[in-house]
């Protein structure tokens, strides 16, 4: 055996000495042909001016989520995580990091480990900056991942609000990569993009608070649509609508390349401002150059306003498709088909074998809507263990009925959340109270109360987060803070054939009570104090515009001009909300037994709103305060801006 050495010395480059290993007489010429070739690549090399003038790119800078900050460079990235920078500072230095992707791609490129590899938007955006004739990198994991999710399009999916979680309240945004060749039908194969909080609290208060202020982790995940659909329709009972965005194949390439340097990758998650929307955001800004999304969201990123943003791109909606939650198909079936039909359903769905007593297009109505209560039941996992066996047996009885679907499925609502009213409210408004008349402004960043405009959210939702108000006295002429609401919440669930659920409300905050120094009423006087008011109950629709309720409430106030310091109060909560196609109506009346010097408090209000165009209403307030016996009358008109 004999060695042979070959040099070879590329233009304008150091010499490099490649060992090749001949046996006998043969060589590998070609194949040492070939890696001098490789090796005459020109590495890149940038004048100093151009290297400030690339890591000072917007691009660059969204990249590696870089924002203004007090740090030597003026920049700090959100990125928490060590693995997504190459430089040692290149965290806070922009420059830095840009210094080191160059010399790690001027290294030889060997396996999935190679920067190329690991961060393939960076390489391909300085690419195009600087080398667009540059050969691709072999990188095999990432093409493997890539053919797996085999994107051709992106769809925005926007999940309504639940209220039962402090993170989804007003909502949830994520994308679905829909692969090439598949259709409606197939979408459920579909992998999604998610952006959650890696939340491991369990005290709802200590949720509520690491969420606000950044305490958890965020993450972007990738997951089989069908499980996204099965969290929030199926046990969430969420709706669902699917926004397929118009991107070209090369802009649906960049997300993808994005998101692959985004793999485990944890940022500060806020749900109010940096959330799972803020973040498809940035995404969907790099995919389509020019784009800038994020910066009307300063202050608050929520996700049906996000949504509202993004479609408001000439030509970015291709289509649209409403989702109805499961629990939808079973209101419907309550609301359209006789008592009859969904007694007899109930039933079926713990005794699928019994004789049904119906005409043949009810008898099929009856399983129908049974095998749909047995499947909720069992997608939310209060099924009896032979539930599969009941669910075949009802699927077969229908089967013997020579009849068309009698299901009727639930319409799609006419508007979208992306055209409901914005979240954000001011209102300016005059009233009377306490024989003086006052000037009030009110601003409320989010969200939507019973008498905002319906269409678009869900039904029965009242969720108002910071909802201020400040007052100039006519006769005092001093401005004062008359209320501050943290979050208020209503969730107003009429009862059905099917589902009995709670109405429950909640509010806490600080507010003027119309208290003197002793604790006592008092028609002049008002002092501060902090609030927390909850109760629970029933509520039913009494006619298709009208809906009541019934709760038991408490309260407990605390200030330093109360009686002890604090009060409390519990006591009935009535009402009725009416609504209309531009008008909303309500009338709600609580009354409170209290351990203070008032003894029995009651209080009237009526409230209501009409709408006067696209972002405009007006709204009318009365209200009755009844404290052991005395009246103190408030009256108001509001004209409010929705933004």
């Amino acid at each position: 055996m004999s060695r042979v050495f070959f040099i070879c010395i590329p233009e304008n480059q150091t010499p490099m000495i490649l060992l090749m290993l001949r046996t006998g007489t043969f060589c590998l010429a070609a194949l040492t042909c070939l890696i001098c070739s490789l090796a005459s690549a020109t590495p890149l090399e940038l004048p100093a001016e151009k290297l400030r003038e690339l890591a000072s790119s917007p691009t660059w800078h969204l990249l590696l989520r870089y924002e203004p900050a007090h740090a030597p460079s003026g920049f700090r990235s959100e990125a928490r995580s060590a693995h997504y920078f190459l430089a040692s500072d290149g965290r806070e230095n922009p420059e830095s990091e840009l210094k080191a992707l160059i010399n790690e791609l001027n290294t030889p490129a060997i396996g999935d480990e190679h920067a190329a590899c690991r961060f393939p938007a960076r390489t391909a955006w300085l690419n195009s900056q600087t080398n667009p004739d540059s050969p691709p990198v072999t990188c095999p994991a990432y093409d493997e991942w890539r053919g797996l999710v085999n994107p051709e399009q992106v769809t925005l999916v926007f999940a309504s609000d639940y209220i039962n979680s402090p993170s989804s309240m007003f909502g949830h945004t994520f994308l679905r990569l829909d692969a090439s060749g598949q259709t409606e039908d197939t979408r459920l194969l579909a992998y999604a993009v998610n952006y959650a909080a890696q939340a491991d609290a369990k005290n709802p208060f200590t949720f509520a608070v690491k969420g606000l202020s950044g305490g958890y982790p965020g993450v972007f995940s990738l997951m089989p649509y069908y499980e996204k659909v099965k969290e929030y329709s199926d046990l969430e009972n969420r709706d669902l609508w699917e926004y397929q965005l118009d991107l070209t194949p090369d802009e649906v390439r960049l997300l993808l390349t994005h998101l692959w340097e985004l793999r485990s990758v944890e940022f500060p998650y806020y749900f109010l401002t940096r959330n799972c929307s803020f973040q498809l955001l940035a995404l969907l800004e790099f995919a389509r150059p020019g784009l800038a999304l994020r910066k009307d969201f300063p202050v608050q990123a929520i996700p049906t306003d996000t949504v509202r943003r993004v479609l408001l791109e000439p030509g970015m909606l291709r289509q649209k498709t409403y989702r109805p939650a499961a629990e939808r198909q079973l209101v419907m079936a309550a609301n359209y088909f006789p008592a009859r039909v969904t007694t007899m359903a109930k039933k079926l769905a713990t005794s699928p074998a019994i004789t049904i007593d119906l005409p043949p297009n009810e008898e099929a109505a009856a399983l129908e809507t049974a095998f749909d209560l047995s499947y909720y039941q069992f997608m939310a996992g209060n099924s009896s263990p032979d539930q599969t066996r009941t669910m075949r047996t009802l699927l077969t009885r229908r089967s013997s009925i020579d009849l068309p679907e009698q299901r009727q499925r639930p319409a799609e609502p006419t508007v979208d959340p992306a055209s409901g009213h914005p979240t954000a409210r001011t209102a300016l408004a005059v009233g009377h109270a306490r024989d003086a008349a006052y000037l009030a402004l009110r601003l409320r960043p989010a969200y939507h109360d019973l008498l905002d405009p319906p269409d678009g959210y869900r039904p029965g939702a009242h969720i108002d987060f910071l909802d201020g108000e400040v007052r100039l006295d006519e006769d005092s002429q001093r401005l004062r803070v008359e209320r501050m609401a943290a979050i208020d919440i209503d969730s107003l669930a009429p009862f059905d054939a099917f589902f009995k659920p709670v109405s429950w409300f909640f509010g806490t905050g600080w507010r003027q009570a119309a208290v003197g120094g002793n604790g006592a009423f008092s028609d002049e006087a008002h002092h501060g104090v902090a609030y927390l008011d909850t109760g629970a109950g029933i509520s039913l629709t009494l006619a298709a515009p009208v809906q009541c309720y019934l709760q038991l409430g408490a309260d407990v106030e605390a200030g330093h001009s109360l009686e002890k310091g604090w009060r409390s109060g519990i006591g009935p909560r009535t009402g009725c909300l009416a609504t209309g196609n531009d008008w909303r109506m309500r009338l709600q009346s609580d009354l409170r037994w209290r351990n203070a010097p008032n003894g029995v408090e009651h209080q009237l209000r009526l409230e209501g709103q009409h709408d006067l165009g696209p972002g405009h209403a007006l709204r009318l307030q009365l209200g009755l305060l009844q404290p052991d016996g005395q009246e103190d009358i408030t009256m108001e008109l509001g004209w409010i801006h929705y933004f």
